[in-house]
């Protein structure tokens, strides 16, 4: 049977790799990753060289940062029939991807890809340590106690947007990641503050590389950040704590 595995390999820790994607990456003979431009580099593959040695076939897939639909259907495509040329070679194949595989992933459009044009080929799936849960493991923010909520979301475009968002999550009990921060901490900044939320933030970026930053949303300037940037909102806690 042809398999192909996807493996997250976590934020940008090495030592946050799985035993499981260690294990598919030594096992292959082909390791493929993500870059975003034709010859650019690639975190994934920043972050798993530790275990790729020179035996083994490196093949970066070019996935454009476009909003263009045609193009990006067309990326996986190629992408998703390069990978199988691979596997019908023969070759033991493991595509490598930031983060979680199944949280605003590469690899889940490129599982999508070969499960609809190439449904005779396994595709096993490696999860991987989420930005999020290690950064809140080094802010030591618990994400949820028991019966609260957790929501997970980009950024939305809107300051109205975002302010529905944390009312609801007020009201509920609710514990906000809000992902891909970058820019719009221009304005999410004064929101939190009107908000009087700005004291109950965490701002973390770059989660597990040399120059990550985990801070107190308060102690950030206003400016635009990486794209890799997140705010951890917890507005209570348990009546019960210990």
């Amino acid at each position: 049977m042809k398999v192909l595995t996807i493996a997250g390999v976590g934020p940008g820790d090495p030592s946050l790799l799985t035993l499981a994607a260690v294990d598919a990456i030594r096992q292959s003979t082909v390791v493929s990753y993500p870059v975003s431009s034709k010859g650019g580099k690639s975190l994934a593959e920043k972050i798993a060289s530790k275990w790729i040695s020179k035996d083994q076939k490196k093949i970066p897939l070019h996935f454009p940062m476009v909003n263009d639909q045609s193009i990006l259907k067309n990326a996986w495509r190629v992408a998703g029939n390069e990978l199988i040329r691979m596997v019908d070679k023969g070759e033991r194949v493991v595509f490598l991807a930031q983060g979680d595989i199944s949280l605003f992933s590469t690899g889940s459009y490129l599982s999508k890809v070969i499960e609809k044009y190439h449904p005779d080929c396994l595709v096993k799936l490696i999860p991987g340590v989420t930005s999020f849960s290690a950064g809140a493991a080094k802010s030591k923010l618990p994400l949820a106690f028991q019966e609260e909520q957790l929501l997970v979301a980009p950024v939305p475009d809107s300051h109205n947007e975002l302010k529905v968002i944390l009312s609801d999550a007020a009201l509920m009990k609710r514990v906000v990641v809000l992902l891909k921060l970058g820019k719009k901490w221009e304005w999410v900044k004064p929101l939190l503050e009107e908000l009087d939320l700005i004291e109950r933030s965490v701002f973390a970026e770059r989660i597990g590389f040399s120059d990550q930053q985990i801070i107190r949303a308060s102690d950030l300037s206003i400016g635009a950040r990486p794209y890799f940037s997140m705010l951890l909102i917890r507005q209570s806690w348990p009546l019960i704590m210990p």
